[in-house]
């Protein structure tokens, strides 16, 4: 029985670097100021890039993580991209997924899961017919990945351009784009990748520029007439047992098999019918990593979301039930959050009332007793758990994990798994050989225990690990159970 699929492409790379960010949000920029509804998504865990496609196109950018959201992901997406035309960014190379596997949670994974064209972006700088070679490659790889045509980037002078068609003219690729190496077109970076679009580190002119580059360089026909390939057709068998196996009944479809509209399961729907809670959520420079869905699937199962910054506010809001910190990037901001007396002080009359208080890396950080920057300089922070935090020049945690509760708390019962991703260049160490012996989580990659990690006692739950609730619904209904019952 066919049935409908949204104008949908993913953008995707040979490997890191070779300006998957640039040229996806660009194509997301140029085809919003077409008048055309993009809904931006970014394949696996990221905050930064998502920041860049939610200024391109208005909209907020979803993160197709299938190790985060497992079973949620499909549901997710045919929600979220309903009435829209989905451009998607890959992660790393094509064919680059979770360590260990053979591409699970790859962008090729995504585009076979979701039924999705790819386009092939190419670092072409020192290439000329060896560049035919490389995508012969990559289309060939593994046939079900359907490679609808490439984008030659940094290419050096018309002759090389030349060669690079007539070399790709030989295995019968389309050329959708080539980017001159003198375009330079690059977003600002950072010790953790990209610098956040909050922080405004480009001139207003930047997304101008960028789609007139994108204008002259990339065919958009021929990428909108790839995104509308097979909008209606018939679902291959496996697909539907796809769907069958991970899609909620609902109220939306995807693969002929309904969703649930909200993107949640049926036992978290079941549970929407309490009053409302509200959630507090540390937003502003310093903490700006949050997952959308999750945020969504928060409001969804009661909570109210409500924003403060603990950089600007004198204070926390009134009539918090629970307070979430993300992560981000406290460390460029530790002076200003220290020397924010009154607000600090809020936060500690708040736990003394025992409400929930949950944080994420930089969050984890914040919640400590002090953290020490990059060039030496210590200062004293929130001091409601007993850690100190120091910044490193080397990662110091990255990857995917999997997190299992050492104990009971707002969030889990212990014992329960959790999966989440790490990625931070600090390092924390206790107070105390007896502050150790509450550690939130023991992390797992693999069969391998890596380490201890976190706080977990009282009212206060964080560690490193960052979660998408939206993969983990029941997390999120846990802890609206343990507000309720405190109530």
């Amino acid at each position: 029985m066919p049935h409908p699929l949204p104008p949908r492409i993913l953008i995707a790379g040979t490997h890191s670097g070779v300006g998957k960010t640039t040229i996806a949000t660009g194509i997301m920029a140029a085809l919003t100021r077409r008048g055309l509804p993009v809904q931006p998504y970014k394949v696996g865990p990221d905050y930064i890039d998502p920041s860049y496609h939610t200024l391109a196109t208005g909209r907020s950018s979803r993160n197709l993580d299938r190790w985060m959201l497992r079973e949620e992901l499909i549901p997710i997406f045919a929600r979220t991209s309903q009435d829209c035309w989905a451009v998607i960014e890959g992660v790393m190379g094509l064919f680059d997924g979770v360590s260990g596997t053979k591409g699970y949670g790859s962008s090729a994974d995504i585009a076979k899961l979701l039924d999705v064209p790819v386009v092939l972006i190419v670092d072409a700088g020192n290439l000329s017919r060896s560049a035919a070679a490389v995508v012969h490659g990559f289309c060939t790889f593994d046939p079900e990945v359907k490679i609808a045509g490439v984008i030659l980037n940094r290419v050096k002078s018309p002759a090389q351009e030349g060669l690079l068609r007539e070399a790709l003219s030989e295995i019968q690729v389309p050329i959708l784009g080539v980017l001159p190496k003198e375009e330079g077109i690059r977003l600002p970076e950072r010790h953790l990748g990209l610098v956040p679009s909050q922080e405004q580190a480009f001139q207003e002119s930047f997304f101008d520029e960028l789609i007139s580059v994108v204008n002259r360089t990339i065919d958009l026909e021929q990428i909108q007439r790839i995104m509308q390939q097979r909008v209606i057709q018939e679902a291959p068998p496996e697909k539907q047992s796809v769907a069958e196996l991970t899609c909620p009944k609902g109220t939306a479809s995807w693969g002929g098999e309904p969703i649930l509209h909200e993107g949640l399961s049926e036992a978290a729907a079941g549970n929407r019918n309490y009053h409302s809670l509200r959630l507090g959520v540390a937003r502003d420079e310093a903490f700006s990593f949050y997952y959308q869905d999750a945020l969504d699937c928060a409001e969804n199962l009661g909570f109210v979301l409500v924003p403060f910054s603990p950089l600007h506010d004198s204070s926390l809001p009134a009539g918090l039930d629970g307070l979430f910190f993300g992560g981000g990037f406290p460390e460029l901001h530790l002076e200003r959050l220290s020397q924010n007396q009154s607000f600090l002080e809020s936060l500690r009359q708040f736990s003394r009332s025992g409400k929930p208080i949950y944080g994420e890396c930089g969050g984890y950080m914040y919640l400590g007793t002090q953290v020490t920057d990059f060039e030496g300089r210590t200062y004293p922070m929130a001091g409601l758990i007993p850690i100190v935090a120091e910044m490193a020049s080397k990662l110091q945690g990255m990857g995917y994990r999997q997190g299992i509760f050492r104990r009971d708390n707002f969030l889990s019962k212990a014992g329960n798994m959790v999966y989440g991703h790490e990625f931070h260049y600090s390092k924390v160490n206790y107070l105390s050989c007896d502050d150790e012996a509450f550690p939130a989580l023991e992390l797992v990659k693999g069969e391998r225990s890596l380490r201890m990690d976190g706080y977990a006692r009282d009212n206060i739950v964080a560690s490193y690990l960052h979660i998408n609730f939206a993969g983990q619904p029941e997390l999120l209904q846990h802890w609206a159970e343990h507000i309720r019952q405190g109530a």
